[in-house]
């Protein structure tokens, strides 16, 4: 498996350094920054002995750009939505490290000031969310730490788990089949089997037993 990191719209020098270094300290090599502010003298002393991840990361104009072509997309929130029909499921970082399997992934943080936009996070597969006790919002690179040894503390599985793009591609079955149900209110069904698909560990074999009953449901 492969993972980007994507930092979007970083406030402060000291916070790429930072997160370059968390990046490191667990083998991560690759860095897309969004728009990024200017990188300084502050960002290598805060970088240190990972200031090569600093210049070798990547820029992008747009969250939308950064996040093209991966496999599946996970945010990162403090705050989640409270709203019964949000779109998204959110998993803690230990569920989310015993979800991954192959494929490219690319690990998105927000703002340091307010995180990610809820637009954003509609556009990512999976969302992760920290729960604090006294002070509930985590410096950005202090949680991307603990989602960092979460992902590579866990041992590795032999099941190939599916990727984002086979939980789209079922995802879009369902929404087809929920839509020529009759069904009163579909887009609510759907949101709720988007979260459900979201938080499942679902072998690949298992996604292409779904995905064939779906495609029968709706021919």
């Amino acid at each position: 498996m492969g993972f980007t990191v994507i930092l979007e719209e970083p406030e402060n020098p000291g916070t790429i350094g930072f997160m370059a270094r968390a990046m490191k300290n667990f083998g991560l090599s690759k860095l897309i920054l969004v728009n990024p502010c200017p990188i300084t003298a502050i960002t290598r002393a805060r970088a240190m002995h990972a200031w090569d991840v600093v210049q070798a990361a990547g820029v992008a104009s747009s969250f939308d750009e950064a996040v093209a072509g991966f496999d599946e997309v996970i945010a990162t929130t403090a705050k989640p939505s409270t709203d019964n029909n949000t779109t998204r499921a959110y998993l803690t970082p230990r569920e989310l490290a015993g979800q991954v399997g192959r494929g490219s992934y690319a690990l998105v943080f927000g703002r340091e000031s307010r995180g990610l936009t809820s637009a954003e996070l509609r556009k990512c597969d999976v969302v992760a969310h920290i729960e604090g006790s006294a002070y509930p919002v985590m410096n950005v690179t202090h949680a991307a730490a603990i989602l960092f040894y979460e992902l590579f503390s866990s041992k590795s599985s032999t099941m190939r788990t599916s990727d984002g793009r086979e939980k789209r591609a079922l995802v879009g079955l369902f929404s087809d089949a929920a839509r020529s149900s009759g069904l009163r209110n579909p887009e609510n069904a759907i949101k709720m089997f988007r979260n459900v698909i979201s938080r499942a560990f679902i072998s690949g074999s298992e996604a292409k037993g779904i995905a064939a009953v779906l495609s029968r449901f709706r021919k």
